[in-house]
């Protein structure tokens, strides 16, 4: 079943937009598509779904137990699709997943409170610090972020290399 409700996805996002605005008239102005459509939508997924999604009122649509659960999801996918379109255009604000960030023990006390206060900034992120002399290596994925001190650049094609403190700071 779950293939055949995909394959209808416009009719479940006008669900979702029905049971987020409460009435027909306002989901139509929302998606830009006439109310007899947003009926016909409704109509189609319930009959597809077997099960009522709305109690129909003088003032709206309350979404039933069902409509409810299309509703979460339906709030969830919104979501997941703006955060990807945001992703495509390189204009997400959202730090999310794990960090591994490694540097010498030296430097340490400088570096920890700066992670701390971006670790604040972004909920979502899960960081973890490892300072030592054991090299991590990027290419590997065993660290994300290496702060080293050294002369020399890395052979590796794939690293960046940035000054992180103006000589003599």
């Amino acid at each position: 079943m779950a293939g055949r409700i995909m394959d209808n996805w416009d009719e479940i996002r006008t669900a979702y937009h029905v049971a987020r605005e409460g009435t027909v008239s306002r989901a139509a102005d929302v998606l830009g598509i006439h109310h007899a459509t947003v009926i016909r939508h409704i109509d189609a997924l319930e009959d597809r779904l077997k099960a009522k999604l709305f109690q129909r009122h003088a003032r709206g649509y309350t979404p039933t137990e069902a409509g409810n659960e299309l509703l979460r999801v339906g709030q969830a996918t919104e979501e997941q699709f703006a955060q990807l379109e945001s992703l495509i255009h390189g204009t997400s604000s959202v730090v999310s997943g794990e960090l591994v960030i490694t540097s010498l023990t030296e430097i340490a006390p400088r570096i920890v409170p700066l992670l701390k206060e971006f670790q604040d900034m972004h909920e979502g992120l899960s960081l973890r610090y490892l300072a030592g002399d054991r090299v991590f290596k990027l290419e590997y994925g065993e660290a994300h972020i290496a702060i080293r001190a050294s002369s020399r650049k890395p052979e590796e094609p794939d690293n960046v290399v940035q000054q992180l403190w103006p000589c003599g700071s």
